[in-house]
């Protein structure tokens, strides 16, 4: 099982579609901010800063599998993404 989540989790399978989302997240958050209330728009930010620790990871020490971990199930309690900002990086 630990080994199935290490590769569902590894550089080679994540750290493309969160760079993306990464690079994205901030125009989107701008453009979105005026129609999201005070909690979703808090909830995003914080979920963008996630992906960019994740990302700095991926980029410094993408076999620290705990922290990774770590990072991951804090990004699950901000939910998911933005669906349209989602449906930007394709299939």
């Amino acid at each position: 099982m630990d080994t199935m989540m290490q590769q569902l989790l590894s550089k080679e399978v994540l750290h493309e579609p969160m760079k993306e989302l990464y690079e994205k997240y901030p125009n989107w958050l701008e453009v979105n901010k005026s129609s999201l209330s005070d909690e979703d728009f808090r909830r995003y930010s914080r979920q963008y800063e996630y992906i960019k620790e994740l990302c700095g990871v991926y980029e410094s020490t993408p076999d620290d599998f705990s922290r990774i971990v770590d990072i991951m199930q804090k990004m699950q309690t901000c939910g998911q993404p933005p669906d349209d900002l989602v449906q930007e990086l394709g299939p």
